[in-house]
């Protein structure tokens, strides 16, 4: 057993029995829809600059999976694990390719890790697999598919069986995407409404969630009176089998709760000053520039305290010194030897021939 997880044990009712009867995820999957009122945390992200919609949205989810720890809980050969950390997948898109080409990204987070840690984690990701950095192992899923069918097959079937009896290979799971808490799309970008996702049968994921797009939504307020507010869908589906129906609504009002007030959520500034002193950190790792300092490190203990090259043809380390400069002779040779007399196009004498 590995120490990233730990088995529990089923609630002593109905519910203990269900991964006998509903054997598959898509046996047991529920679906709800929440929409948010994006407004205070739009406004509050255009004052601060601090993060993003989509990444204040991760942090919501991840606080959540904190407040209601059997989010982060999967049923795998019949058995219901809980895991320590909180592991979440989504899929950046890269804009410079016409192609539509993306990238998935799993992350890892410590159940402690503070909010400034997890912004900047979330950020430095999806940075690397906008420009097409391998964040996910896909190089190892592509030698995969490289097989031919049959090897394809065998290799899939018996990676699923060793994960149905055994736990899959610490290795491979760390870069597949579908062992995680919860995975996340967002398709608000691409200007396409929620789905309501499945589940897969392959991984560990027993949360998906689909956001769609922000925009003017006509609905009703504290007063109850009709008013249009920027709105944020998003469809969740969940596997009923690590927990019921009320503890995911509790869930989701958590999560809307942190979405719509904001300031609940994280604090500005410290995610702010946290990133400054990141940057001067990585400023202080660079020494400045010294004209004078040797440029080849491994000769300076042979070098002179000469400005120009000395003995081993390197610079020196010291001031220049006045003797090793010479003006300029417009007649000297610039390659060695002699030159031959050539004429000056800018001479009276040559002019006046």
């Amino acid at each position: 057993m590995r120490k990233d997880i730990m088995r529990v044990s089923p609630p002593a009712n109905l519910a203990a029995i269900f991964p006998y009867i509903m054997k598959r995820r898509c046996d047991s999957q529920v679906y709800y829809q929440v929409d948010l009122n994006a407004e205070p945390l739009l406004d509050l992200i255009d004052q601060t600059q601090a993060l993003t919609f989509f990444q204040a949205l991760l942090l919501a989810l991840i606080k959540t999976m904190r407040d209601r720890p059997l989010l982060n809980r999967f049923v795998m050969g019949r058995r219901l694990y809980e895991r320590r950390n909180i592991d979440i997948s989504f899929i950046v898109r890269r804009p410079t390719d016409g192609d539509g080409s993306e990238s998935h990204v799993k992350l890892r987070f410590a159940s402690n890790e503070d909010d400034p840690s997890i912004i900047e984690k979330i950020a430095l990701r999806m940075a690397e697999a906008q420009v097409g950095v391998d964040i996910t192992g896909g190089a190892a899923f592509g030698s995969l598919m490289a097989l031919p069918g049959f090897l394809r097959r065998a290799a899939v079937s018996f990676l699923s069986w060793r994960d149905f009896h055994m736990g899959f290979p610490k290795g491979l799971e760390e870069a597949d995407p579908l062992h995680c808490s919860a995975y996340v799309a967002e398709l608000g970008v691409e200007g396409v409404s929620a789905p309501f996702h499945h589940l897969a049968e392959w991984g560990t994921c027993s949360m998906f969630l689909a956001i769609g797009t922000v925009g003017p939504k006509l609905t009703i307020d504290e007063s109850g009176f009709p008013v249009v507010r920027q709105m944020a869908e998003v469809k969740v589906t969940f596997d009923e089998r690590i927990a019921d129906s009320n503890y995911f609504a509790r869930a989701l009002e958590i999560f809307k709760n942190y979405v719509e007030s904001p300031e609940t959520l994280y604090d500005a500034d410290a995610i702010s000053e946290y990133a400054q002193r990141r940057l001067a950190a990585a400023v202080e790792q660079f020494e400045p520039f010294d004209p004078y300092a040797p440029r080849y490190p491994d000769a300076a203990a042979g070098q002179s305290e000469s400005f120009g090259p000395d003995a081993s043809g390197f610079g020196g380390g010291g001031q220049p010194d006045a003797d090793q400069f010479r003006p300029f002779e417009a007649d000297a040779p610039r390659f060695g030897g002699e030159q031959p007399d050539t004429p000056d196009p800018f001479s009276v004498e040559q002019a006046g021939r």
